[in-house]
């Protein structure tokens, strides 16, 4: 995968690469100016490869990129100058960390382990950003950052949609398991919002 991520920073222009970044995404990510200029068309025809190329890497060998990649995807048809800033930032991030190993250790075969989490009205349609990962001990081999499909009235409801949006692979990876032979006793979803955990719980009759 290195020679992937060198193939991918030999393909970004020189004026992308310039400075250094501690991060992936700065905290105006979500943030749309749509007063923006345009890119021209081959700045989005590199912008629509180079954001392809990304999201190719994160979902099998870097999963730190997907927030940030996620919110690019969401640009490709509507891409704007402080759209390239944020590509650029993403892949400077990258070359300095190219180095960097996903390690997937599994220390206990019985239990499958999920982190799921919402952050409410984040983007320019005030529609939140679902994110999901998995593990069985150290590493995440799946990671999920996606735009959520509707909109919501409160952090609470943000929280259901995620659980939602992240339920098919919750239920797919512990099929996939078992099929493969595994004896999986516990199939775990953490969350951080108690009013959310109660509704998952109880249903309607908690609320």
């Amino acid at each position: 995968m290195l020679d992937y991520v060198e193939h991918l920073i030999n393909d970004t222009p020189d004026e992308l690469l310039k400075g250094e970044c501690p991060t992936p995404a700065a905290n105006q990510l979500f943030q749309v100016n749509e007063r923006c200029k345009k890119l021209d068309i081959s700045s989005a025809i590199l912008y629509h490869h180079l954001t392809a190329q990304l999201l190719y890497l994160g979902k099998r060998a870097r999963p730190d990129l997907l927030l940030a990649v996620s919110f690019l995807c969401t640009r490709v048809q509507s891409h704007d100058e402080d759209d390239w800033k944020k590509l650029g930032r993403c892949i400077r991030f990258l070359k300095e960390t190219k180095k960097d190993k996903l390690t997937l250790q599994a220390n206990n075969k019985k239990a499958v382990q999920w982190w799921i989490d919402a952050s409410f009205a984040v983007h320019p349609n005030m529609r939140s950003h679902t994110g999901a990962t998995m593990s069985m001990g150290r590493g995440s081999p799946i990671s999920i950052a996606s735009k959520q499909k509707i909109n919501t009235h409160s952090l609470t409801k943000a929280e259901l949609v995620g659980v939602n949006d992240a339920m098919y692979m919750v239920l797919w990876v512990r099929h996939f398991l078992e099929v493969q032979g595994y004896d999986i006793r516990d199939n775990i979803v953490h969350q951080d919002n108690q009013s959310a955990i109660k509704l998952e719980k109880n249903g309607k009759r908690s609320n």
